[in-house]
């Protein structure tokens, strides 16, 4: 019972310097964050922290691990699981994609930032990212076919065209900051009309 209270303490503890870390590192950036820079905004100090996490780096993959879980989780239940048709399961997906990586600072930087390439965890993070989009796009084209919805040969070639479109809108919206967040369903309706048009079934 005692060890218990003591694990749950302790997991209380480390989510919180999760949850802290996570704005230090949205704030600063990976580079410029420091151990000094968490254990200040944590009101802990640094010793404290280090019996936690042995580096900035394994706290950072930390951040990234529980904002990748909640994405998982956000579309699971919002898209994967829900009662839409494939078109606009796919619009959905998108929008709560693209608006989480807007808010989730810190796991984009994982996918995109060269500098943070040299970090063993980040590869993994993308492999692991990128297949389960794939995924994802292929399910739902694949329940498109099947409701007579989509006329596909086959769902691989087009899951990769539509999420290689999907990171030209990422750029744009993320990186370049060409398109508002506000601006963003109207742009994702027109790319859709685009990428729909040859494979939704002309009546």
């Amino acid at each position: 019972m005692i060890n218990d209270h003591v694990n749950q303490k302790q997991k209380t503890i480390k989510y919180r310097i999760i949850a802290i870390a996570s704005q230090v590192f949205s704030k600063f950036g990976f580079k410029k964050a420091t151990m000094d820079d968490i254990a200040k905004a944590s009101g802990m100090g640094k010793s404290s922290i280090y019996y936690y996490f042995k580096s900035k780096e394994e706290i950072f993959e930390a951040v990234v691990k529980r904002d990748a879980d909640l994405l998982s989780i956000e579309l699971e239940k919002k898209v994967i699981n829900s009662t839409d048709n494939p078109k606009e399961k796919i619009r959905n997906y998108v929008l709560i994609r693209m608006k989480f990586l807007k808010e989730m600072v810190n796991f984009y930087e994982a996918l995109k930032n060269d500098y943070l390439s040299n970090l063993a965890f980040t590869e993994r993070v993308r492999e692991k990212y990128d297949k389960e989009e794939q995924q994802i796009i292929q399910k739902i084209l694949q329940e498109g076919i099947d409701l007579g919805i989509f006329n596909l040969p086959e769902t691989k070639v087009s899951s990769i065209a539509i999420a290689t479109a999907l990171k030209g809108l990422e750029t744009a919206l993320l990186i370049k900051n060409e398109i508002s967040i506000d601006d963003l369903e109207r742009h994702l309706d027109h790319m859709l009309q685009i990428l729909f048009y040859g494979i939704v079934k002309q009546l």
